[in-house]
């Protein structure tokens, strides 16, 4: 399966300062691959596709995992149940310049941001999450 994957941050910059755009998190989100690094640096994806698992980020800072979790070797996600998150502030990156969109979830900090993927199964919106096991891509159900 071969995926084209295309980013735009939740944020631009106008008159110096940072506007957040109308892309939400809310809403049921099913996580498709996971993208990481393998133990020679290379690029390596894994599917998940099959065990039905899904990002529902509700109202008042909740995210509710569920799916097929514990069947999986190396699950690189959330834990199944609930989480609390809050959508960070968009900072600009000291590195680049850019928009810096973050949300934590529990007590961790991740990158996120959104786009469009354009996969065998799936054409849509998508949203990636980066996490120190990987980049998880979820896809707008």
């Amino acid at each position: 399966m071969v995926a084209v994957v295309l980013l735009m941050t939740t944020g631009c910059e106008r008159d110096n300062d940072i506007v957040e755009d109308t892309s939400s998190i809310l809403g049921k989100w099913k996580l498709e691959f996971v993208g990481y690094m393998d133990t020679n640096i290379s690029p390596a994806t894994l599917h998940y596709a099959q065990y039905e698992i899904i990002y529902d980020f509700k109202e008042n800072n909740v995210l509710i995992v569920s799916g097929k979790t514990e069947n999986i070797d190396d699950y690189r996600g959330h834990e199944k149940g609930t989480h609390y998150y809050k959508k960070l502030p968009i900072t600009l990156s000291g590195h680049t310049g850019l928009p810096l969109p973050q949300i934590e979830i529990g007590k961790e900090t991740h990158g996120i941001t959104f786009g469009w993927v354009f996969f065998d199964s799936y054409e849509g919106p998508a949203m990636h999450i980066n996490t120190q096991k990987g980049t998880l891509i979820l896809v707008k159900q």
